[in-house]
């Protein structure tokens, strides 16, 4: 009797379901057209469920059973922290093979380790689970033995045992599991272990069939287990976000935006904005006198911040900020990594990484931004400017360590625009904009919240060229064809070679539509080869070990250059360059550019030093209705992906009419223009004043290449000299005057040899013209085009010299050339001190200064007068005896000397006018 009250304890419904019953219910469901169909068979399988829960429950209360043992398996993502297999397609691949003994050159084992080729796939290329299914299904039973809590039990030891290491026991579990599965099953437990399901059926979808608030509860917890043990009933709804301090849970999200839509996305009413900060969302929770830290996707580093005053690198410098009377909380924030000395925070560019130790000079600083829990009370209900108002009660500010988020609030799209170019200014990664009314909704980017980034603004970014010099096999709908693309950037060779070397660089997969990848693929399609890493290609070097391998690598003169955009340029060991991209992009792929114009490493070296790692390469502008004085471009929002980008696009002057000829017959291609000329306004001017406009210029018919900032698309056209790029200040002087007027060396950043020459004819070294009479604002620029080498600057002692030589009687401002004076106007000498108020000698230094005098800030070793105040002389004693401590004396005197010198229009004997008399 004891015995079988035992077997009820322990018995639960996933020991009574077969496993081969779920594979069915997933065959089923994927095989099924339309959700709402999908949704009622796994309805039917889930309300089973629950009757034979009921069953049980009623036989023996003690059950904990819940639909968790099917859940984890329906939903295998998940579960990537809580259960980690450790195993990919590929390793998985390897274990079947040994497992099933097939030779390492088989058909099925190539079918297995190259699932995604087309010729040896066999099954639906790119979907191993397939593959697998194709390999095994003469080898196994018909029918599978085991229950779902038996295979649950088989796949937490390979996890357990994995991660120890013990590769034979994991051996024996996977043997257990192919032995007593037939291929079907297989083929649904494969999809289960690389936690890819793919049955037709989305997270969301599959939560609300099982409760209404599956999904919102899930959100504040991130536990599946914890979700299908408390909402076990679908009858009992749950009315309050369930946040509690402990336990994890996905913060609120950002829904993107641009700058000219957000007084229509907030209805006109205020908004906050905030700076969105480039580092780690994190979320802090404190209880009495216990810390714990969580990762925007519930991952726990305690351990790195600290549990406690005592422990981690960041709590115990924070905890006595928090206030007296704040027993716990909920903080969200960004974690960044500070450096007291310069105040500043790394970036991403910087390869930091604030979840691991700190970067060395820097520490972890807590940007705070929001409170969602404060003494026992949820605040997530409540909206955003009354949760700021509870922010101020939790915690003092300390910088470096945990500060609170600074926000303004703004009204007008011009806010916006003008905060994200202040961002832009600062490197910063965007701004975040967000509704004041808002209330906190976990996971989730509905809720009024919007980030505003430089990449999501059309124009801002900087584009770079790569080349396309391995492929990836694609997965899915891109099966069959090369879905992402390895590209590299040339290594520099001398004048005029064409490049045989190329650093790997990046990887993209995002950008293009499916037609464009398709005709992409079409064209590149009888140029791949298969990349063999025993023998790699030459003129493609990539990461050492090839920590970013390609399936198949193409040769570089049979490629084509690809257009992208980027956030940032980071640092990475997987590419040859040491550096990548984040969040990479195609924006088009460029046909009229050959294979060899690429980038090169040097300009990829130059452009992160240049921009500090960040990609945003300008600023935005909200239309002509704006300030024109303000430098920044235009704002695209694309409905439609253009064919090109912006930048590239061409006025549109079919109606444009000519009114001057000064342009006639010249042929200009304009690159950008400074604020409020933009690329188009320029192009429709040139038209008017009789020019015509090209896109891509040629060097022996394009009369010149106008630019307002130098970006990477004319880099290889400066470094060439075969064009004539010309300021955009000199066009704009042209329409002013209604004139051409001659190129002067100042308007050039680059020529092509002809015109270098004709400006060398008539135009000295620095730009000053030989035949025409120079302006106020020309003679500036050509100051300021003159560099003087240390080693060429005159000493005043020199510059005395001269004067007295060519200026003997003509000059009184150089009567103090030769003089070095300390002016003695602080309270002690040598240490910090207190200066004497109004004390003569401040407006005694101008003057001077103003006669050639060289004012020193120190006792220097060169000096030649100390200047004392006669209101106070306390210090002359110091001062005489620092005077007997040289060989070279200095004379101690009055403003009376510096007055007889004036008056006698030369340097009077100092006898008269030192002091001698110590006075107190």
């Amino acid at each position: 009797m004891a015995s079988n009250l035992s077997a009820m304890v322990t018995q639960t419904v996933a020991s009574k379901v077969h496993f081969s019953e779920l594979c069915g219910l997933l065959e089923k469901i994927s095989k099924t057209q339309g959700n709402d169909k999908k949704k009622r068979i796994l309805q039917a399988f889930v309300a089973k469920w629950r009757e034979s829960h009921a069953t049980i429950h009623t036989e023996n209360d003690k059950t904990t059973d819940s639909f968790y043992p099917a859940m984890r398996l329906l939903l295998p993502h998940l579960e990537k922290e809580r259960i980690a297999y450790g195993i990919k397609e590929h390793m998985f691949a390897k274990l079947l093979i040994e497992v099933l003994c097939l030779g390492k050159d088989s058909p099925d084992a190539q079918r297995l380790l190259n699932y995604k080729a087309p010729k040896t796939a066999k099954a639906d290329v790119g979907d191993f689970a397939s593959v697998v299914y194709f390999v095994l299904q003469n080898r196994c039973p018909s029918h599978g033995t085991l229950f779902i809590e038996e295979v649950n039990a088989n796949l937490d030891a390979i996890a357990t045992n994995n991660a120890a290491k013990k590769k034979d026991v994991v051996r024996k579990h996977i043997v257990k599991l192919i032995t007593n599965m037939s291929a079907l099953e297989l083929k649904w437990l494969t999809r289960m272990i690389v936690k890819e399901l793919k049955m037709g059926l989305s997270q969301a979808s599959v939560l609300s069939v099982f409760h209404p608030d599956a999904e919102e509860f899930y959100n504040v917890n991130n536990n599946l287990e914890k979700v299908c043990r408390l909402m076990h009933d679908p009858n009992v709804r749950i009315h309050e976000i369930g946040i509690s301090v402990f336990s994890p849970f996905t913060p609120m999200l950002g829904e993107r935006a641009s700058p000219d839509k957000v007084e229509k996305l907030m209805e006109g009413k205020p908004y906050i904005i905030e700076t969105k900060f480039d580092g780690e969302r994190m979320v802090l929770h404190k209880n009495d006198g216990d810390y714990k830290f969580f990762s925007r996707s519930g991952n726990e580093y305690t351990d790195t911040f600290g549990s406690n005053r005592y422990e981690g690198n960041l709590v115990p410098y924070i905890y006595n900020l928090f206030k007296s009377d704040v027993k716990n909380c909920i903080l969200d924030g960004e974690m960044l990594q500070f450096h007291p000395e310069t105040k500043t925070y790394a970036t991403k560019a910087m390869n930091t990484d604030v979840k691991s130790a700190s970067k060395e000079g820097f520490q972890p600083c807590l940007q705070v931004f929001d409170v969602m829990f404060y003494n026992d009370k949820v605040l997530t209900n409540l909206p955003l400017r009354e949760r700021l108002g509870y922010l101020e009660k939790v915690f003092t500010p300390c910088e470096g360590r945990m500060m609170i988020s600074q926000h303004r609030e703004a009204r007008t799209n011009q806010d916006c625009a003008d905060a994200l170019n202040e961002a832009i200014d600062g490197r910063e990664e965007g701004i975040m904009v967000k509704n004041p009314d808002s209330v906190y909704r976990p996971n989730t980017r509905k809720g009024g919240w919007f980030k505003v980034k430089p990449e999501y603004v059309g124009g801002l970014m900087d584009e770079l060229d790569v080349l396309v010099v391995g492929g990836y096999f694609g997965v899915g709908h891109r099966a069959g064809m090369m879905s992402h693309f390895l590209c590299a950037v040339a290594l520099p060779t001398e004048d005029g070679n064409k490049p045989d070397i190329f650093y790997s660089f990046c990887k993209i997969g995002s950008g293009y539509s499916k037609k464009e990848l398709q005709d992409f693929n079409a064209k590149l399609a009888e140029h791949w080869q298969v990349f063999d890493k025993k023998s790699p290609p030459t003129s493609i070097e990539l990461a050492p070990g090839f920590k970013e391998k390609p399936d198949a690598w193409i040769e570089p003169s049979k490629s084509c250059i690809v257009q992208i955009k980027a956030a940032e340029i980071i640092d990475s060991e997987r590419f040859r360059c040491g550096v990548t991209l984040r969040f990479p992009r195609v924006e088009r792929f460029r046909d009229d550019k050959h294979w060899y114009e690429c980038m090169t490493t040097t300009d990829i070296k130059e452009l992160k030093e240049k921009s500090g790692g960040k990609l945003a390469g300008g600023y935005v502008e909200l239309g002509d209705t704006e300030e024109p004085s303000k430098k920044k471009r235009k704002v695209v929002t694309r409905t439609v992906r253009p064919t090109l980008g912006e930048q590239f696009r061409a006025a549109d002057t079919s109606n444009v009419q000519q009114v001057s000829k000064i342009l006639e017959g010249r042929e200009v291609c304009i690159i950008n223009g400074p604020g409020g000329w933009n690329k188009q306004k320029l192009e429709r001017k040139v038209v008017e004043c009789g020019g015509t406009i090209v896109q891509n210029p040629d060097i022996k018919e394009t009369y010149c290449v106008v630019v307002d900032r130098p970006v990477f698309r004319v880099s290889n056209m400066l470094k060439s000299n075969n064009y004539d790029i010309v300021s955009a200040d000199w066009l704009l002087r042209c329409f002013d005057s209604n004139t051409l007027i001659p190129w002067c060396p100042g308007d050039m950043l680059s020529t092509k040899p002809s015109t270098q020459r004709l400006i060398q004819q008539e135009f000295d070294e620095h730009g000053d013209s030989y035949v025409e009479d120079t302006d106020p604002d020309c003679l500036k620029q050509i100051m300021a085009n003159i560099t003087v080498k240390p080693s060429d600057k005159l000493s005043n002692h020199d510059i005395a010299e001269l004067e007295e030589k060519y200026f003997p009687d003509e000059s009184p401002y150089g009567l103090f050339r030769t003089c070095k004076l300390y002016m003695d106007s602080n309270a002690v000498v040598g240490e910090a001190s207190t200066h004497i108020k109004d004390s003569s000698l401040d407006f005694l230094t101008l003057e001077l200064r103003y006669f050639g005098a060289e004012i020193s800030t120190t006792l220097s070793p060169d000096l030649t007068h100390v200047m004392v105040d006669t209101r106070d002389t306390s210090r002359v004693p110091e001062i005489k005896l620092e005077r007997r401590s040289r060989a070279r004396k200095f004379h101690i005197v009055t403003e009376a000397w510096v007055r007889a010198c004036m008056d006698e229009g030369g340097l009077v004997n100092e006898r008269a006018y030192e002091l001698c008399q110590l006075t107190n």
